[in-house]
């Protein structure tokens, strides 16, 4: 018998494959490990067949040490290379949810998970609050499109982004391997449909100020209450007008990371 989880994860597989992992972390990190966190589609309702199976593991506090959350990071890695689904682990530290530029995160955590072991914590996180959120958000897609495997050391990104390979199947997006059922890596769109999902969230927040939960939900809330764009550069010019020293610097430097076609006002 592995650890009691505090409910199921809706599929038996996905059930022993985490209280395998808590088991392992457990030992390997005693009384370290907060708590475990069902993310995504399980946590959601939304999973099916085949379906990825999310995880938080949550520790105390913050990790000791460069050295522990690297170890961290590697035990998962490891265990998602045993698993028989695709496993997918974030390792975090209590304190970062609580840092002002982890918003999303700690949202991710009150709003979209389910708490399968350990303690729960997210009563005691902020509320949401939609400021906060638009300025934590949109900056996710503007690092998914720097993804190394997307366009490497390419520098400032260039405005309007071009396809990685316009006569590939993919266009290029491709790039990001992942396991398959046997265990060996392919290359899959994954990171693509990831990026998307992530440009409309940050459209959406823009809009109208709503958290999206997941990617059923990006979908729905996008043909629901935008089905049209506003610009990121648009975002960023109204943060240079915001009079904060901190939102204003940061926007230069986002500014200053893209090409524009023409010069920023």
């Amino acid at each position: 018998m592995g650890p009691e989880l505090i409910e199921s994860t809706g599929d038996r597989r996905c059930d022993l494959i985490t209280q395998g992992l808590i088991g392992i972390f457990e030992i390997a990190f005693p009384d370290r490990v907060l708590g475990v966190y069902l993310r995504g589609s399980h946590a959601s309702g939304a999973s099916i067949d085949g379906s990825d199976l999310d995880l938080y593991v949550l520790f105390h506090d913050q990790f000791v040490d460069r050295a522990e959350f690297d170890r961290a990071r590697a035990l998962a890695d490891h265990c998602a290379r045993l698993s028989p689904v695709l496993l997918e682990i974030i390792v975090i530290g209590e304190r970062v949810l609580r840092l002002p530029e982890a918003v999303s995160t700690a949202l991710d955590f009150k709003l979209g998970t389910r708490l399968v072991y350990g303690t729960d914590v997210r009563p005691g996180l902020p509320e949401f609050e939609p400021d906060s959120y638009r300025r934590s958000v949109i900056h996710t897609p503007f690092n998914s499109y720097r993804f190394p495997s997307q366009r490497g050391d390419a520098g400032a990104l260039t405005y309007p982004l071009e396809h990685l390979d316009p006569a590939g199947a993919f266009f290029g997006f491709e790039q990001w391997a992942m396991p398959g059922p046997d265990g060996i890596e392919r290359p899959s769109t994954k990171l693509l449909v990831a990026t998307v999902g992530w440009t409309a969230t940050a459209i959406i927040a823009l809009r109208t100020g709503l958290y999206v939960r997941d990617k059923a939900a990006c979908a729905d809330l996008y043909r629901r209450e935008v089905a049209d764009e506003m610009l990121y550069r648009d975002y960023q010019e109204a943060e240079l007008a915001s009079g904060d020293p901190d939102r204003q610097r940061l926007a230069e430097r986002r500014l200053a990371e893209v090409s524009w076609p023409d010069p920023v006002s």
